[in-house]
């Protein structure tokens, strides 16, 4: 029988303590943290598995620019698209993964069916348990709220009828910048033996008028609502505030290609 501990208020990879010595020491160790995650970004690259967060830290960008997605990519490879939502880094990440539904498989679903995972990671718990046998449960706040679920054929054309008309298939908009800051929409995948990419950015590309994210939400299992721009706290002073956040959240810039990110 395994051991089971109670933990709060986590010091390691909790939320980060404002300014003052504390706040100072922690912010150090995220931004040494974060130099190492640099260092190694250019060897690691994504499987698809960001459950772990030591691992989805060395391997976002190779995640975001579906590296295991283009490695399987093609004629008459199973569809699969990963969607992306970056709503403030350090505050909340939505990913949905859609994947083609093999009637081969238990539990088989009807043909042009696909499963649809979402993890939503951000607003973590202070208080969780983990089981000594189990040290990957450590973890597991970090790890966001995952729910499955089989969209069926009807779902599933509704929603790529909705990516279609917001722009997925057209050009993305390479030399787009994307702050971790900010909100933006990526989504990368194979269908129909062919790679897609494209990127929706807050204020710009008719981020606001896109019409599958609220598609996806509506069925996506998990109960939480999107994230906006319009959840961010509004600051009297909002320069020294961001120039205090700065120093304490792990922060980047990704440069958009016309059919990736760029390294």
């Amino acid at each position: 029988m395994h051991g089971i501990a109670r933990i709060r208020e986590p010091w390691l990879l909790g939320p980060v303590a404002r300014p003052g010595l504390g706040g100072r020491v922690r912010a150090g160790l995220l931004r040494l943290c974060a130099g190492l995650v640099a260092v190694a970004l250019g060897a690691c690259t994504s499987t698809g598995d960001i459950s772990n967060p030591v691992v989805r830290k060395v391997t976002w960008f190779s995640f975001l620019n579906g590296y295991d997605i283009r490695t399987t990519c093609q004629a008459g490879a199973p569809d699969h698209l990963r969607l992306v939502h970056n709503a403030n880094y350090s505050r909340r990440v939505r990913v949905h993964e859609l994947v083609a539904a093999s009637p081969a498989l238990p539990g088989a679903a009807p043909s042009g069916a696909m499963r649809l995972m979402t993890r939503v990671i951000g607003d973590t718990t202070s208080e969780w348990l983990v089981e000594f046998g189990d040290p990957s449960s450590l973890f597991a706040p970090w790890a966001g709220q995952v729910s499955r679920v089989t969209l069926g054929p009807a779902d599933v054309a509704a929603v790529r009828t909705a990516l279609a008309r917001d722009g997925l298939g057209q050009p993305a908009p390479a030399g787009t910048e994307l702050f971790s800051q900010d909100y933006w929409w990526l989504a990368v995948g194979c269908l129909d033996g062919r790679m897609r990419f494209q990127v929706w950015a807050h204020p710009d590309r008719g981020y606001d008028g896109l019409t599958f994210p609220a598609l996806l939400q509506a069925r996506d299992g998990t109960g939480i609502p999107l994230r906006t721009p319009a959840d961010e706290p509004v600051y009297a002073n909002p320069a020294i505030m961001d120039r205090d956040a700065a120093r304490y959240e792990v922060r980047f810039r990704l440069a958009v290609g016309p059919n990736g990110i760029n390294p």
